[in-house]
């Protein structure tokens, strides 16, 4: 008889450099019976190529990354035990991280050293992007239909809030679309060629645009 189990499990958002990306490698690697004998592959995806390294030594004796990178993955395996971390789901999104084994303990192992050790990484904005921003913004496109529906008939709707509920809605819409490429869910860094502010210049922009439409909702409600 053969058994096979499967674990997977979502990351938090984290940011970690090649030092750290080592440590975390190494002790994946240490779960197999034999980490000598284990297969190993790094991938990275860029704009027109994709790279493949077989372990950090290798990736490190690569010099021609430079800066941060967004979409990589790890993958270990020996036999019928294998382990696969991905920088971000199909979709965007919190990357995660799966493990196959004839034993639910030892899948259950490899998820707790990843998601452990990332934890103490995690990005500022970790919160956002695992917040069910899709389910809140469809809530907020229902509610004219909902207000039709319950307020009763000949009720009018002041400007104001119709004014505040586009913004609202506006302003969700956009982070929904854009905070898998503004604010990524991994990243893996190779060099700081920048400074603080050129690095998050897109955050700082995205977190701008939000104050202001708050702002300009909490504006609409004091000139009233």
């Amino acid at each position: 008889m053969k058994r096979e189990v499967e674990r997977e499990q979502k990351l938090p958002s984290f940011r970690i450099g090649v030092a750290e990306l080592e440590v975390l490698f190494d002790r994946l690697l240490a779960l197999f019976p034999e980490p000598e004998d284990v297969h190993c592959s790094i991938d990275i995806t860029l704009k027109s190529e994709k790279l493949e390294f077989e372990s950090v030594a290798e990736l490190k004796r690569y010099e021609s990354l430079k800066g941060e990178i967004t979409k990589f993955s790890l993958w270990l395996s020996r036999g019928d035990k294998r382990i696969s971390l991905r920088s971000s789901g199909v979709f965007g999104g919190r990357g995660a991280i799966s493990a196959k084994a004839d034993s639910e303990a030892w899948c259950a192992g490899a998820l707790e050293t990843a998601s452990s050790f990332l934890q103490s990484h995690r990005l500022w904005y970790h919160w956002f992007i695992s917040s069910p921003l899709g389910w809140v913004l469809s809530a907020f496109a229902y509610i004219p239909t909902l207000s039709m529906a319950f307020l009763p008939k000949g009720t009018v709707i002041e400007k104001p809030v119709v004014f505040a509920w586009v913004a609202i809605t506006a302003t969700l819409a956009v982070l929904y679309v854009a905070r898998s490429r503004l604010l990524p869910a991994s990243v893996l860094v190779f060099s700081k060629e920048e400074g603080f502010i050129q690095r998050n210049a897109a955050q700082l922009s995205l977190l701008i645009a939000v104050i202001s439409a708050v702002l300009t909702v909490v504006g609409w409600y004091v000139g009233k």
